[in-house]
């Protein structure tokens, strides 16, 4: 979110995923993050919305609040609306809405307060600048724009998808450590990646659709395939089959399913052996 040119940027400095991998809204860490600022932005998909904000530390923000405390105790007037003394690290928080229940979204956003003010609002009743703006990508950023400014009073400003989808990639291979990993077997395995030798790579997006993008570099891409069957066609079976009210109950549920009751495997085919000339499991679907 923004209202100037001159806002504060995040430090992305030894950047990291924090806590455990398998969470469901895991963070990324910004340790040497030295300003408070007011971050929110928006994928509005098909399907699915994507939401990443910014917080402090939170043992950070017990002292911030400790040092009003005690400042209003000794009678030190108020700073206006900068602290004097250091903000160190933060974390950027992603969240996941089905796009059918937006208005969830929406009163997250205003639970949280993340559509108000930069970091003064997280100590006042600040009201929304009539001037907000956040960052929103996606189909929905067109289709919701005016649910956004009457309910919340933000104006989305609109980018193109494919571009924050390969910004995106770049940004976390580079950017984050321990980010890039290969998952065989139920088995995890992180994947060392120099920056350097980094391009090409083929980037699968898979959304409601799904789509097969060549990146050559910053900004430099190209889109080679794609399908129409993903994501929506995967959550629109599930409820059928499922009678599952929400994605994350499907997804929960998969989890515990076992797929060599309806797959046909590589076993089925080579009578209980595997296919080890190319890698290929008894357990491997076709």
């Amino acid at each position: 979110m923004h209202r100037s040119s001159s806002r504060p940027q995040l430090d992305l400095s030894k950047a990291e995923i924090q806590g455990n991998f398998e969470e469901k809204y895991p963070t990324i860490l910004l340790p040497n993050q030295s300003h408070d600022i007011s971050h929110l932005a928006l994928d509005i998909g098909g399907s699915l919305i994507k939401l990443v904000y910014f917080s402090r530390h939170r043992d950070q923000s017990t002292y911030d609040k400790r040092m009003i405390n005690v400042n209003n105790r000794l009678g030190f007037p108020p700073n206006g609306n900068r602290r004097s003394y250091p903000i160190l690290g933060g974390r950027l928080h992603f969240v996941k809405f089905e796009t059918s229940k937006i208005n969830e979204c929406l009163d997250f956003i205003n639970s949280k307060q993340l559509h108000c003010g930069e970091g003064e609002s997280r100590y006042s009743d600040a009201t929304t600048d009539s001037n907000a703006i956040i960052k929103a990508t996606g189909g929905g950023a067109h289709k919701f724009a005016d649910l956004f400014k009457e309910r919340l009073g933000l104006s989305l400003d609109k980018e193109d998808e494919m571009n924050c989808l390969v910004a995106g990639a770049n940004f976390l291979l580079k950017a984050i450590r321990r980010e890039a990993f290969t998952h065989m077997e139920g088995q995890k395995e992180f994947v060392q990646i120099d920056t350097n030798d980094l391009f090409p790579y083929l980037l699968v997006n898979i959304g409601s659709g799904v789509s097969m993008i060549k990146v050559d570099g910053d900004g430099k891409y190209e889109r080679v395939n794609g399908t129409n069957v993903g994501g929506g066609t995967y959550w629109g079976l599930g409820r059928l089959l499922t009678k599952c009210e929400s994605f994350d109950e499907l997804l929960e549920l998969s989890q515990k399913g076992d797929n060599s009751n309806t797959d046909m495997l590589v076993g089925d085919i080579y009578g209980g052996m595997d296919y080890s000339k190319v890698n290929f499991a008894v357990a491997h679907s076709v």
